[in-house]
């Protein structure tokens, strides 16, 4: 089966974000999470040259500024500063985590499948935008289920947060602008807040395992 752009960018995306599972070591988490975006900055250019939606080159650019290449030169300033290195307390180990993203990648296209009404900007009845997204929201839920580092939280929390964006700009050729920056304002000072949370942490606790914050008492 020949794939369009439009399918193999989607594809791609999704791919991208499953191989965030298949390891602990947190700076390759951020680098795929990297070009798992830049995938989606790609698509949504593509779909702005299709649909002439102008306005989602704009979208592209700010998503590239900040999700690309701000958000992971942060975190990673944020992993240096808190000297973490790897997420070796995963609650599941990171080839069986991945092996779940994939089977989540086929449960998302029989749904979506399933779902009346999704043509996307793929205008002969394609469903792998519809896909890609849901693939992506999956592999953002294991991501924060499977893994204890505060900073994998993160991460999955903005996987999520892609995959949401996905859907939209693929069924839908996006949201107003003003909305699309307001949303990316929001998960800017989001992360920038929580990567300093997740410092203090470090500091005051010596660790950044969610799982140990429960035990803590007043």
């Amino acid at each position: 089966m020949k794939l369009s752009t439009f399918e193999a960018l989607a594809m791609l995306s999704a791919v991208l974000g499953i191989l965030i599972l298949g390891t602990t070591l947190l700076r390759t988490n951020l680098s795929f999470y990297r070009f798992h975006t830049l995938a989606i900055v790609a698509l949504t250019v593509w779909i702005g040259h299709s649909t002439k939606e102008t306005h989602l080159y704009i979208v592209a650019t700010a998503v590239l500024l900040v999700k690309v290449l701000f958000i992971p030169s942060f975190l990673s300033w944020i992993m240096k500063k808190a000297e973490v290195g790897s997420d070796k307390q995963a609650f599941i180990a990171a080839p069986l985590s991945m092996h779940l993203g994939a089977i989540m990648l086929g449960i998302s296209y029989l749904l979506s499948s399933r779902i009346p009404g999704l043509e996307g900007v793929h205008q002969e009845g394609s469903h792998l935008g519809s896909t890609a997204a849901m693939s992506i929201l999956f592999t953002g839920v294991l991501l924060m289920l499977t893994r204890r580092a505060a900073l994998s939280q993160i991460l999955g929390f903005l996987v999520i947060e892609n995959g949401i964006y996905l859907f939209a700009v693929t069924q839908t050729h996006g949201m107003p602008m003003l909305v699309e920056m307001g949303l990316l304002l929001e998960v800017l000072v989001g992360v920038m807040i929580s990567g300093l949370l997740l410092f203090n942490i470090k500091k005051s606790f010596e660790h950044i395992d969610v799982s140990q914050l429960t035990d803590l008492k007043d």
